[in-house]
């Protein structure tokens, strides 16, 4: 009998021992380097351009990009660092996307009971084994059921906030870890909480009053490691979670770039990845690539705006008196005067400057017949436009000659897209009294011209 105790108590001694050790040692990981989390990634983002139907100038537009991953990697290949989803922009958006409030991750979490273990130690099942050699079976059966809970593998679906991080001006990136870590540590804590209720009310007797004071204790330790945020006991079990098909959704506000001279589709590479160290390099390997259009813009003068055609009416030929003949809609008096505008819309924002002129490309002719001293007067309005720097005339009258252009306005060197738009309130055309005239259908042509200006 006494042989038998002997025996006994060295098995217990050993058990303890075994307990220092895993209280006085870590989570053992082997490091990594970065990785991609997903063989299969998609991007996507909600802008809803097309090559068709870009973006112009936007400020602040509301983009959210989204990650998908479908295909996880090898349960053991991750092991520590951080898991990143990110955004990399290419330079011509540099500090044109800008985050736009937390991320959103939808995933499904599994932590192998083998790193479960790293975190927790095996003591439990040789306390267990233990309690069984003595008799206690109900306690047994408790305890062993909460071991087993403790090292279930499935953190279910689980849907949280990630923080958005301004990188660099080309790169966002948000830390998955950040909500990771208090769904893990959680849970771990109410399972290891549990294992502690069973423990702290087995009745000790000498042969277990050490070995329960010393579970008590290492519990308690690992339960205020799990706390601490920083603890290495955390940020390995983070690490070491494995995540399921994940959805990661950014917000941002995105802005067109500036100084486009032509169309431009902008690749942006979307990703969730591991890291130990983080290299902006490696990005260009992870992930996949969704892509967002910008409009250049355009210069165009709006033709619909302008009369195709100007009727004077028809007059009796006589040579006493000057005569002013109106342009009326339909080339009857009884209608309103015809009118016009003309509407420039510039909307680049590369470098430009322009000037708008308008010219009457010849005389008044009527097959070999002209009206050689015939004028053509136009009555502007006042000139509207957002430009800041250009000089025009408007609110007056201008005579047109054959031959000559008409400098209506001119547009110094700017990066601004604009509007112009000046009203021709009124056509007139002046015949001198003494001009030679012959029965005839007279006519002339307009030219509205914008041209570049150094």
């Amino acid at each position: 009998m006494k042989k038998t105790r002997t025996r006994l108590l060295h098995k217990l001694w050993v058990i303890i021992g075994a307990l220092f050790l895993f209280l006085t040692s870590s989570n053992m990981i082997v490091s990594a380097v970065s990785l991609d989390l997903f063989t299969s990634t998609q991007a996507s983002n909600t802008s809803g351009t097309t090559a068709a139907a870009p973006y112009l100038n936007v400020a602040n537009q509301p983009v959210t990009f989204k990650i998908n991953g479908t295909t996880a990697i090898s349960a053991t290949a991750g092991r520590t660092g951080v898991k990143y989803a990110f955004i990399n922009l290419p330079t011509q958006l540099t500090g044109k996307v800008q985050a736009n409030g937390a991320a959103s991750v939808d995933t499904t979490i599994t932590v192998l009971a083998s790193d479960i273990k790293g975190v927790t130690g095996t003591t439990l099942d040789l306390l267990a084994s233990l309690i069984g050699l003595l008799g206690t079976g109900t306690l047994v059966t408790n305890l062993n059921n909460a071991i087993a809970a403790l090292n279930s593998e499935n953190f279910g679906h689980q849907t949280f906030a990630a923080p958005v991080e301004q990188y660099s001006p080309t790169l966002l990136r948000a830390d998955i870890n950040q909500g990771l870590l208090p769904i893990l540590t959680n849970a771990l804590v109410l399972r290891l909480q549990a294992i502690k209720t069973i423990v702290s009310g087995i009745v000790p007797n000498v042969l277990i009053s050490a070995l329960l004071d010393s579970v008590l204790s290492g519990l308690t330790g690992v339960i205020s490691a799990l706390g601490d945020q920083n603890s290495l006991v955390s940020k390995n079990l983070v690490a070491a979670s494995i995540l399921g098909v994940t959805t990661v959704s950014i917000p941002t506000f995105v802005s067109s770039p500036a100084g486009l001279t032509q169309d431009y589709a902008a690749s942006i590479r979307g990703g969730i990845f591991q890291t130990d160290n983080f290299d902006v390099q490696l990005l260009s390997n992870f992930g996949s690539s969704t892509a967002i259009y910008f409009s250049a813009g355009s210069l165009a003068m709006k033709s619909e705006l302008l009369p195709s055609s100007l009727n004077f009416g028809t007059h009796p030929i006589q040579t006493k008196v000057d005569e002013t003949w109106n342009a009326y809609v339909g080339g009857n008096s009884a209608n309103p005067l015809q009118t016009g505008t003309v509407r420039i819309d510039d909307t680049r924002t590369s470098a430009k400057a322009w000037q708008l002129k308008v010219a009457q490309s010849n005389n008044w002719t009527s097959s070999q017949k002209s009206l050689t001293s015939a004028r053509l007067d136009i009555a502007l309005g006042v000139l509207n436009t957002n430009f800041q720097n250009y000089s025009s005339i408007d609110n007056q009258t201008i005579h047109m000659t054959p031959n000559a252009q008409m400098l209506l306005m001119n547009l110094s060197s700017t990066t601004d897209a604009g509007y112009v738009e000046l009203p021709l309130n009124q056509f007139q055309l002046f015949v001198p009294k003494n001009t030679p005239k012959q029965v005839g259908n007279y006519q002339t042509t307009l030219q509205w011209t914008i041209s570049n200006t150094p």
